[in-house]
């Protein structure tokens, strides 16, 4: 807390308070059972656009509309909430996504936390501070979770172990390949945050509803940090002024980390690459989602051993259009037509917009 202390032994907001996670909760109920258990992959493909749920329509925190087709890996690096909700009410299920977050440590959920805002850290009791990080310590430590303890053994005056806490309580919550697979892309994450060092470096950052909490979870080989900032009695922050966790764990995570060697995150065995495509997480055609006008949209994506897909991409079609109808060239277009690489499957409310060979001109064929 900051300000004049008026007491000791009072308020803990690290263990005592629960306050809610923000998008920091995106990768504990949405991605990570997505990846675990569900099949899915980095590469998956989410449509980014206006998503409703029951009353419930979801939109994105930024304000420059809706990008289309997103693959989890972006999902994570821009905190798509999108891509995140659809994730857990296409592929996970909120009930899977509280069993994970349970299994992740988080004692605070109740059954009326099973709905899509989960995704999001909308939460009926909020978490505290101690047992996300515990969380995102176990991302960490390749998907093992370890309880978190604050004394290893209380000895009498003649030095008999009258409390012993030494052994730890520990369960796998995640794959090492998923573990790692997450690690990877929040690697991508880092920017503010980064701490001036070589040392490997991952995190997530969150904030609420107007920036009543400001979040960032993060770690490296050696340590986990999560920093939560806002007011005790919940009042609104200043948007703009919500990075401060950030320059605090940067501050932090700087100091400890000093003469330490260099360490990365080990990548553990059965992770293979792939090839794909940006539009779609499957295999990228050479030709066609090389050649989208927005650019090239293959890039190399990690799997999971048996996960990487075999689909050729379904996102992208190489057309003839017809210079007179804007529709697929037949058979009786005059020899005008143009030759492109269009996007097929997306909406008009997206920044697939000017790329999309319509349902119409699909359907004229």
């Amino acid at each position: 807390g900051r300000g004049t202390k008026t007491a000791s032994l009072t308020l803990n907001r690290a263990t005592d308070t629960t306050r809610q996670p923000g998008s920091t909760f995106k990768v504990i109920t949405a991605f990570a059972p997505a990846l675990d258990t569900c099949g899915a992959t980095l590469g998956s493909v989410y449509y980014d656009a206006p998503f409703t749920v029951g009353t419930k329509t979801f939109k994105n925190w930024y304000k420059q509309g809706y990008l289309g087709y997103s693959s989890i890996r972006d999902g994570i690096i821009y905190s798509m909430n999108i891509v995140a909700v659809r994730t857990m009410m296409e592929t996970v299920s909120p009930q899977l996504g509280v069993e994970y977050a349970k299994n992740f440590g988080i004692t605070t959920l109740t059954d009326t936390d099973m709905n899509a805002a989960t995704a999001l850290g909308g939460i009926t009791n909020g978490v505290t501070n101690l047992e996300l990080t515990a969380a995102y310590a176990n991302i960490a430590n390749s998907g093992t979770y370890i309880k978190p303890k604050f004394y290893t053994r209380i000895l009498d005056h003649d030095g008999n172990v009258l409390l012993d806490n030494t052994a730890p309580e520990s369960h796998t919550v995640l794959k090492e390949t998923t573990a790692w697979l997450l690690t990877d892309a929040m690697k991508d994450v880092m920017t503010q945050a980064y701490f001036g060092s070589s040392m490997a470096q991952a995190g997530k950052s969150g904030t609420t509803t107007k920036n009543r909490d400001a979040l960032f979870a993060g770690f490296t080989p050696y340590y986990t940090c999560v920093v939560w900032g806002g007011y005790d009695d919940n009042a609104v922050q200043n948007s703009g002024q919500t990075t401060y966790p950030k320059k605090i764990w940067k501050a932090v995570m700087s100091r400890i980390h000093e003469d330490l060697p260099y360490a990365d995150f080990e990548k553990p065995d059965g992770i293979v690459t792939a090839t794909v495509c940006k539009e779609s997480g499957k295999l990228a055609i050479d030709g066609v989602c090389t050649n989208d006008p927005r650019g090239n949209m293959a890039y190399t994506e990690y799997f999971a051993a048996g996960t990487a897909p075999t689909d050729y991409c379904d996102h992208h079609i190489l057309a003839n259009i017809c210079a007179d109808s804007g529709q697929l060239a037949g058979a009786n277009c005059p020899n005008t037509y143009a030759t492109g690489v269009y996007v097929i499957g997306g909406s008009a409310n997206t920044e697939d917009a000017p790329y999309l060979l319509t349902e119409e001109a699909l359907a004229n064929t």
